[in-house]
């Protein structure tokens, strides 16, 4: 812990800090996505870097100085890297149409947040100057196994310095929960469908979401590929067609779930954070529907609040940011279990639920019956998993494999040297 050290302000000033830099992390952002959030993932991030001893830039991706900005980063391409979210910013090209960071020789690690079905493209693209990597190990099994990039990586996105988000202690604390998740409405979701989808595909769409209840995104292709020959459509894994499918299965699913979880948290004294509740009723009763805030917003209020409710987007293998982001601010997580869960967090097993409704009314109830015993179990599972599952360990893999494995420092590496002859022959035992 970082007792009363107030890092919050060097998310905005990001400042070199002489001898010790190491390399130049180019950082790419947008300053339009929805509320500002991949900027602020990625500000933390940068922060985490800058306190390793590297040189941040902070670059718009809509700023008019943006191609000047960029151009003043060739004389040091030697020592720069970039690092872009989702795939903001990786198909930068040329007025010749070709990509930038391939003429530029600077490697560019893209960090994916998304299933890679969404904008497959981006997680096809072919550069040895791009690598791709995933916070959720489950999207970069399905890259290897149905989009068959070269090489990809998972790095959890982990827990990021507890000072960006100054925590009060307990005492301090509203007593409330927060849960901070945009909502979409499934009735409208299948309309859609449904006014775009052939009559064919629409109801192999639906019959694949009826199997896929309850499970994680691991196990969607296999029911895809069953349900569709139940259909007679026979799919190659990855495809157009495929990806078309697996995208509405995985939104509809996590529509349904966020609003089953939303309408248990109604009964709660639960802060709704995000779009898309505006039809939630909750009159006269304990939880407030608060409506969208930047991210910025959510990150400094996250450490007033006793627990903070979060989904997974139908994975297994790790944890969604917000239950990273609540270990650091001393937030009771309370969160769908999965195998990651059971492995590492399970001092927290009793603030967790299941797929089913009634475990969420369970897992809130034990966290406002027992605060004292929620914070423990918090706080002993903030000590078991920093550093280990930090985010600036994350930032520290991400450098390694960007700076050693990309580019041209991977030249030596594709294809790799024969074997010396008779490297593997014993010695002979002398006569």
């Amino acid at each position: 812990m970082h007792g009363d050290r107030d890092v919050r302000a060097s998310i905005y000033s990001i400042k070199r800090r002489g001898p010790s830099i190491m390399s130049v992390i180019c950082v790419l952002y947008s300053s339009n996505t929805t509320y500002d959030s991949l900027r602020g993932i990625l500000a933390m991030a940068a922060a985490e870097f800058d306190r390793l001893g590297h040189e941040v830039q902070m670059l718009d991706l809509l700023s008019p100085q943006l191609p000047a900005r960029l151009n003043a980063l060739l004389p040091r391409r030697a020592e720069t890297m970039a690092l872009g979210f989702s795939g903001i910013g990786l198909e930068i090209h040329t007025p010749e149409k070709k990509l930038f960071w391939d003429l530029a020789q600077i490697p560019v690690f893209t960090w994916f947040c998304d299933h890679p079905c969404y904008f497959a493209r981006r997680h096809r693209l072919e550069s040895r100057y791009v690598t791709a990597g995933y916070v959720f190990p489950d999207h970069a099994a399905f890259n290897r196994d149905y989009l068959r990039s070269s090489a990809v990586f998972a790095t959890h996105i982990g827990i990021p310095d507890p000072g960006f988000f100054g925590g009060l202690p307990p005492r301090q604390r509203n007593g409330r929960l927060i849960f901070a998740k945009s909502s979409w409405k499934p009735q409208e979701l299948e309309r859609g469908y449904r006014a775009t989808m052939p009559p064919k595909l629409f109801a192999l769409l639906f019959d694949a979401i009826a199997a896929a209840k309850g499970k994680t995104c691991g196990a969607f292709p296999e029911i895809i590929l069953a349900t569709a020959a139940e259909h007679l459509v026979y799919l190659t894994p990855g495809s157009d067609l495929f990806n078309a499918i697996l995208t509405r299965l995985d939104n509809y699913t996590r529509a349904v779930r966020t609003r089953e979880v939303g309408a248990v948290l109604a009964d709660y004294p639960v802060d709704f954070i995000g779009g898309g509740w505006d039809d939630l009723d909750v009159t006269g009763r304990r939880a407030r529907v608060l409506g969208a805030v930047t991210f910025d917003t959510m990150r400094e209020q996250l450490g007033s609040y006793l627990a903070a409710v979060s989904l997974n987007p139908n994975v297994d293998l790790s944890m969604h940011d917000r239950v990273f982001f609540a270990l650091g601010a001393g937030t009771v997580p309370v969160f769908d279990a999965n195998r990651f869960s059971a492995e590492h967090m399970r001092h927290l097993a009793r603030f967790s639920f299941g797929q089913d409704t009634e475990s969420v009314a369970t897992a809130v109830e034990a966290v406002l019956a027992d605060p004292a015993a929620a914070q423990a179990a918090t706080a002993t599972t903030f000590g078991e998993l920093y550093p280990r599952f930090s985010m600036r360990r994350a930032v520290q893999d991400i450098h390694e494999i960007t700076m050693t494995i990309s580019g041209a420092a991977g030249e030596g590496l594709f294809p790799a040297s024969p074997a010396p002859p008779n490297v593997w022959t014993p010695p002979k035992q002398a006569a």
